[in-house]
Parts: C-alpha cells; structure tokens; sequence
C-alpha cells in the first residue's frame, strides 16, 4: 500500500470536507482515508478528530440510514440492521434507531412495497418481503 503525500492537518481538512458532504459513519470514513493512502495511526486520528468535531456521529448515521432504507428502498427493520452491522455500527446505536420507526409508517412501507409486487402467489410475495427484511410475525398481521 502507497502512502499519501497529505499531511495530518490536510487529511483532516479533506476528511471532514468528505463527511460535511453527506452523512457518513465511522468505517465510511475509514475506508475513504485507506483509499488516500493513509496509515493506521493517521487514520485513526483523523476519525478522532471529525468525532470530536461532530462531522461523523454513528447514532446520528444510524438514524438517518433507517430513515433512507425504510422510506426509499423499503427495508424492512431485520435487512436494515444487517446493513448498519456491515458498517460497524454499535448495536446500542442499531437498536435506537430503529425503536424511533412509526409503527403506522413502517406497516405502510409493507403494505406499499408488498402491493408492487406482482404475483399472486401468496409463497413468493412472502419470500419477497422476507428478502426485504420484514419479519414472519411482521408478514403475518398484514397477509
């Protein structure tokens, strides 16, 4: 791995340019430094001072990313938190966000994306909605 020719100072101004330009979370960032060429102990400094500046915040990440899965790719609440684990997000963060779903809001999401799928075979439908990380019990008081 080549390393970068920025200074410390210039990662972190280039870092929270990144993170200013959409919400981003930890390994995000991590994984944009690595690209640069930054080195593990640069890294983890300059993810320490965006956090310490408030340009990535995990809890707030977790927020956002339920918000956008759940009302434009139509995630259910298990898929959704697959994704956030792949980004190495706390569990107590995970779980937070997703206690903060409306429930009127989220059975609406199923029911709309159940209703673009179509098929009349009820067996596929729930496989489908499984795939998308709803719940059986969650399938069950809607079909």
């Amino acid at each position: 791995m080549e390393t970068t020719d920025y200074s410390l100072p210039d990662l972190i101004k280039k870092a929270e340019h990144y993170a200013a330009m959409a919400e981003h979370c930890k390994e995000d960032v991590r994984l944009k430094l690595r690209q640069w060429g930054c080195d593990y102990a640069d890294e983890q400094r300059v993810i320490d001072a965006l956090v310490e500046n408030n340009f990535i915040n995990d809890s707030r990440y977790a927020s956002a990313f339920v918000h956008d899965k759940l009302l434009y790719q139509g995630w259910g609440r298990m898929k959704i938190k697959a994704g956030l684990f792949a980004k190495h997000i706390d569990e107590e963060d995970i779980d937070n966000a997703l206690n903060n779903i409306d429930e009127q809001t989220y059975f609406s999401v199923l029911r709309k994306v159940a209703a673009k799928k179509k098929t009349n075979d009820r067996e596929q439908l729930i496989r489908f909605l499984l795939q998308r990380g709803f719940t059986y019990s969650e399938l069950s008081t809607f079909l």
